[in-house]
């Protein structure tokens, strides 16, 4: 997936969404992203997880065209999402 069907795609919903990912059937935050060589990575970790609104604000200088992939050794591509109560969880 693309930043920019990402964006598109999730412009209508609610700015407060939380993000995720899941791996092995547990829910991993999206703390933090690393933009690197057209791709975006986005970093599961400890903490809070971004909301949907901080996201955006964060990618604003990114190229739109940019894959998404979760930090991983090596990186995992997304290819969509789906919601859930209150969440994006990202696949």
């Amino acid at each position: 997936m693309r930043l920019i069907d990402f964006n598109r795609s999730t412009i209508d919903l609610h700015p407060a969404l939380r993000l995720y990912w899941e791996r092995d059937h547990q829910l991993q935050p999206i703390t933090d992203l690393q933009p690197g060589d057209q791709q975006l990575l986005l970093v599961s970790g400890p903490g809070h997880p971004l909301t949907l609104d901080q996201f955006r604000a964060r990618c604003q200088q990114i190229d739109p065209h940019a894959s998404l992939f979760i930090a991983a050794e090596p990186p995992v591509r997304l290819y969509g999402y789906r919601l859930v109560p209150h969440q994006i969880l990202l696949g």
